[in-house]
């Protein structure tokens, strides 16, 4: 098994530092009719990529994406939530609760076959939730190393991984630089650990085989006295712009041009799995004592492609530009019956939201 190290300085929780939300957040769980001082909760942190701030509908946008409107609706919008510019950036801070300049992740993503990735000397989230008896589990995508294996999922803390190391792949056949990239990591009985290439899931849309794979782990989990981190890791809407036709369909009355009709069928085959994911909680009976996080990991792409499907209007910029379009984040937190519908006017970055979901996992009795 990989080893976890002791929480380190930069995530010890200094009250005076936490941000309106995290108030916010303890004193609605606390007085809650389960108290999380007593009882973990559960931790479902879902990262979208390149989504634009007005690509969904619970900012306004165009995009049918009722499955978001309504956890949005019943939880704390996070109106001034800030990630990095580019993907790796924002996937580093997540998981360090550090700026990118301390870890070497501030200038750009990892392309197929580069050498380098988080240090391994980091200590993350997943480590530390060990620490507070969780479960830890990854899904979908990493980006943050993959030259050698302590840089993989399994080896930063996680119990297991199903997804893609790389930074984008083709959604059906997951494939990217050449190779096939779609894999099962976890540790056998015997404590080895085992990386299994699912060529039997080739031609299969990524997407809903992470619901799937969700609501299969659901029915495991429930069985568990512990509680649960699950960090699900979304390729849409990064490029390859390709969904099923049946998402398509949806848009094609009214949405003329062909791109922009797959760029929202993306965000809608999207939201259905997420919709997915949280019925399978409610079903499995896992729904009252969690948590969710909804972030994406930069702005919608509006700089570096030929045909702008993406919005991030009104604001300047988009992905890999600090303008407020590139770094700007449609976000929310949802706690069932735990947390009144409101919006947070906040400033939070993603560095401290790391360290915010942290606060309420400690176990009973921790300072």
């Amino acid at each position: 098994m990989a080893p976890v190290s002791s929480v380190p300085l930069h995530f010890h929780v200094d009250m005076n530092l936490i941000s309106h939300l995290s108030v916010l957040l303890l004193l609605h769980v606390c007085l809650g009719d389960v108290d999380y001082a007593a009882k973990q909760p559960n931790i479902i942190y879902i990262l979208s990529d390149d989504l634009g701030h007005a690509d969904v509908g619970f900012t306004n946008g165009n995009v049918e994406t009722p499955n978001l409107n309504r956890l949005a609706s019943e939880g704390v919008l996070l109106d001034q939530h800030y990630v990095q510019q580019v993907c790796t950036p924002t996937r580093g801070a997540l998981m360090s609760g550090r700026y990118p300049i301390h870890t070497g992740l501030q200038h750009e993503v990892i392309y197929p076959g580069e050498p380098w990735g988080l240090p391994t000397d980091e200590v993350i989230i997943p480590q530390i939730l060990k620490e507070y008896n969780y479960s830890t589990h990854a899904v979908g995508k990493w980006h943050l190393g993959m030259h050698k294996w302590s840089s993989t999922p399994l080896y930063r803390g996680f119990d297991d991984f199903f997804g893609y190391y790389l930074g984008a792949q083709n959604y059906l056949s997951h494939i990217n630089g050449g190779g096939f990239d779609l894999r099962s990591d976890y540790f056998n009985e015997d404590g080895k650990f085992v990386d299994e290439l699912r060529h039997d899931l080739d031609g299969r849309y990524s997407t809903e085989l992470y619901s799937e794979y969700l609501g299969n782990l659901f029915g495991k989990l429930k069985t568990q006295e512990n509680p649960f981190f699950i960090y699900m890791a979304f390729q849409n809407v990064h490029a390859p712009h390709m969904v099923p036709q049946k998402y398509i369909d949806k848009y094609s009355f009214y949405i003329e041009d062909k791109k922009e009709q797959t760029f929202a069928a993306m965000v809608s085959a999207m939201d259905e799995a997420i919709g997915n994911i949280t019925d399978s909680l409610k079903v499995n009976g896992l729904d009252e004592n969690t948590i969710i996080v909804f972030s994406s990991d930069n702005g919608g792409n509006v700089n570096c492609v030929s045909h702008v499907t993406s919005s991030n209007y009104p604001y300047r910029g988009g992905k890999r530009a600090l303008y407020e379009g590139g770094v700007k984040s449609p976000s929310f937190v949802w706690a069932k019956n735990r947390l009144s519908p409101a919006k947070s006017s906040a400033l939070i970055h993603v560095t401290r939201l790391a360290s915010n979901i942290l606060v309420p996992c400690q176990p009973p009795g921790s300072s």
